[in-house]
């Protein structure tokens, strides 16, 4: 989903410098807070768009990871517990002890 959003965005971008290349290459004075920059302000709103869906991606990467990266814990727990139920099933599986029979002489009376 999000490379697909960010296909989408580079796409309608593209798509719009290329209708409007003269807005976007004027050069605009531009008040920075710090001073007066003749700048192309399309230009920089585009790359800050940019900027902001690449931090989206990332975020969204770093979550899939960490949700990846807990199934893997959950998967080796259950199969930790799945070797410790195995040996305690063993261990109570004793092999069946066979009785000997009992022999009882009787003396003969005579």
């Amino acid at each position: 989903m999000k490379y697909l959003l960010i296909f989408i965005y580079v796409v309608i971008n593209i798509f719009i410098f290329i209708l409007n290349w003269d807005l976007f290459t004027a050069q605009l004075d531009v008040d920075l807070g710090f001073g007066m920059y003749s700048l192309p302000p399309f230009f920089l709103l585009q790359i800050f768009g940019l900027f902001i869906i690449l931090l989206f991606a990332i975020v969204d990467g770093l979550k899939d990871l960490k949700r990846e990266l807990k199934i893997s814990e959950l998967q080796n727990k259950i199969i930790g517990l799945e070797k410790d139920a195995e040996i305690a099933i063993l261990k109570n599986k004793q092999p069946p002890k066979i009785e000997e029979p009992v022999v009882t002489i009787i003396p003969e009376i005579e």
